[in-house]
């Protein structure tokens, strides 16, 4: 994809984290306001999980779905407050479960079964070619594809929490050239950010596991304005900051994007 003069975006990631450390902090009172509540019941659900009911219990499938309603809300809400002007954060930020929710959720999945199916095939295929004995090699030889099909098919993710009907076409078209990039924005610098915390959940105490959901899920924060902050470069450097990809502000407008296709 190029731009209006012919040119191709090369996302400035180490911009794109500085940026994203700066704005959480230079906002941090509004940030603690809006979000610390949900950092505090969603790393609640997962050590409530964990700690005490059995992996076996049906009630794991409930704190499950319950986890991922609140996950969704709050990475929309994470979107919003990235991309918004400030007077529309508390209107449009915040709120209940709408279609938008729905779309993002259903393109988290698309974007899972498509790194999945690219994965298995590769895997699959390296197995044929190289035998079990290379089972490891043509494990790692599949991720990494798949890696990039995640980071690329990600971009758009802001755009849906935005109310914008998008596909997985114009997430490729958009993220063109920059693969490797994103791929660094979405997997490997939040899984970097968020070992330390990952660590504690080895410890054997109920106060350490905590904080280490707490903690990754701070840490998860800090890659969705990421992500956000890469999508607007893109989106600004290929469509020029188009008015009529921004969030619609009357209601007539927002009717016309509650449809539930992404």
């Amino acid at each position: 994809m190029k731009s209006p003069l012919g040119l191709e975006a090369n996302l400035p990631v180490m911009d794109i984290i500085r940026e994203s450390l700066g704005l959480l902090w230079q906002k941090r009172e509004l940030v603690l306001r809006m979000f610390l509540p949900a950092l505090f019941i969603l790393a609640l659900v997962d050590w409530a999980a964990s700690a005490f009911i059995d992996e076996r219990s049906l009630l794991q499938l409930g704190f499950a779905l319950a986890s991922l309603i609140l996950a969704v809300l709050f990475a929309t809400a994470a979107h919003r407050f990235t991309l918004l002007p400030p007077e529309q954060w508390y209107a449009s930020a915040l709120h209940a479960w709408k279609a938008e929710e729905f779309r993002y959720l259903l393109r988290i999945i698309q974007i899972v079964l498509c790194a999945f199916a690219v994965i298995f095939a590769l895997v699959m295929v390296l197995l044929v070619v190289l035998g079990k004995e290379m089972a490891p090699l043509a494990g790692v030889a599949g991720i990494l594809p798949g890696f990039y099909i995640w980071g690329r098919l990600s971009v758009t993710l802001p755009e849906i929490a935005l109310g914008q009907r998008t596909t997985l076409k114009r997430a490729w078209q958009l993220s063109a050239g920059n693969g490797s990039r994103l791929v660094l924005v979405v997997i490997v610098v939040p899984v970097l950010l968020m070992l330390p915390f990952i660590a504690l959940y080895a410890a054997d105490s109920l106060l350490l596991n905590y904080v280490a959901a707490f903690g990754s899920y701070i840490t998860s924060l800090i890659s969705l304005v990421m992500l956000s902050l890469s999508y607007r470069f893109l989106l600004d450097f290929y469509d020029g900051g188009d008015e009529s990809r921004q969030l619609p502000e009357d209601e007539t407008a927002a009717d016309q994007n509650s449809g539930f296709d992404a």
